[in-house]
């Protein structure tokens, strides 16, 4: 997996719906979603919170470290380059480390993190230095497994820089991180939300059910409408068997912002308890709304590709590209699938096409396909 994605917030759940169902269970079902929130069920109190993190706070050690690099009257582009340098190469020789999610300080001292923590530190220390930057969210294209009906969704957060007349993103993986990708600003507050939903994710699967319930409930009072919270949340009540409560987190999270991924739980909930229509109506619209997803569609032109099927898989990707033409992978797979059904000069110009749009080894990668095509 790229570590891009490890920075997102590691959801196992599905696509989103337009309805809601009658009431299932039993009565209790009928839950407030704040009741969701007391705590009692993990043995921890309303007034119980996580230790504050202090996210982007910068002490006098990082202060001595951004003197010693990073002059006051450079440029904020100069800023950027020292601060990344400080970090990555002759300063700190920040370790990626995907189990370690870290404030900002916390990544200064231990020289090594996974990409929140980089997002954290270098944040942080460009602020510190005058430098405008925030954090952004980037909507990374969901990854699909066989035969369960299921994708796994990933909100990755990296930095936007404001540069005079520019902006610069930066990322700890920057060469998988794609133009194509919708993203957006978000606020402080939203970036801590996901500092403790990653850190309610990591400790749901260590077995520590109270402290991520403790983390998903402080990722909520950040940021009470973010939907993915709510469906990890679900997901940390219905691994301690609290169904009616899972249901409830599920259905308020598809309620807030039909989120992409509560659906295939609560369509394998309704599966697993026996209830077949409610769970098969789920999975429709499930279904419904991965086929218009364009990364869903080359995901099956990949499929096809490889299994010699090349006129499904140029109509799938001719779907896919209806609704994402900035990708340059999709002009790539096409181009490849025209010169598998001799059309070479059509193939061409998707591949040029991908070209235009790719990061610079890419360029040189489709570049040298072009020589090749030529040649032929």
């Amino acid at each position: 997996m790229p570590r891009y994605r490890l920075l997102a917030a590691v959801l196992l759940i599905l696509a989103g719906c337009t309805s809601q169902p009658p009431a299932q269970f039993a009565p209790e079902a009928q839950l407030a979603p704040n009741a969701l929130l007391d705590g009692r069920l993990f043995g921890v109190g309303p007034a119980d919170a996580p230790e504050d993190p202090g996210l982007l706070e910068v002490n006098d050690d990082m202060r001595a470290f951004l003197a010693e690099r990073v002059p006051e009257r450079a440029s904020d582009s100069r800023k950027v380059d020292l601060i990344l340098e400080g970090i990555l190469a002759g300063g700190l020789e920040l370790e990626y480390d995907n189990l370690l999610t870290l404030p900002a300080s916390e990544a200064f001292y231990r020289r090594a993190g996974n990409c929140m923590s980089f997002t954290n530190l270098f944040l942080a220390l460009a602020r510190e230095a005058g430098v405008r930057a925030s954090y952004q969210e980037v909507m990374v294209p969901p990854t699909w497994t066989e035969g369960d009906n299921a994708w796994f969704y990933n909100l990755h957060v990296n930095v936007l820089v404001d540069l005079p007349g520019a902006e610069q993103v930066v990322d700890f993986n920057i060469g998988e991180y794609l133009r194509a990708y919708p993203r957006r600003l978000i606020s402080d507050e939203a970036g801590e939300s996901r500092y403790h939903n990653n850190l309610g994710v990591h400790y749901m699967t260590h077995d520590d059910p109270a402290r991520a319930f403790l983390h998903f409930r402080q990722a909520l009072v950040l940021q009470p409408g973010a939907g993915h919270v709510w469906t990890n949340l679900g997901t940390l009540y219905r691994r301690q068997g609290a169904l009616a409560e899972a249901e409830t987190a599920f259905r308020h999270a598809i309620e807030l912002d039909r989120e992409p991924v509560a659906m295939s739980n609560l369509a394998r909930l309704y599966r697993e308890q026996g209830m077949p229509s409610l769970a098969a109506d789920y999975a429709r619209q499930v279904e419904r709304l991965r086929s218009k997803n364009p990364y869903y569609q080359y995901y099956r032109a990949k499929q096809s590709y490889d299994a010699g099927a090349y006129a499904a898989a140029q109509r799938h990707l001719e779907r896919a590209l209806r609704k994402q033409a900035k990708d340059h992978r999709f002009h790539h797979l096409m181009a490849m699938i025209l010169t598998r059904r001799h059309q070479p000069e059509l193939a061409r110009k998707f591949l040029r096409q991908a070209e235009a749009l790719a990061g610079d080894g890419d360029k040189q990668r489709y570049g040298d396909k072009l020589d090749l095509l030529a040649g032929s």
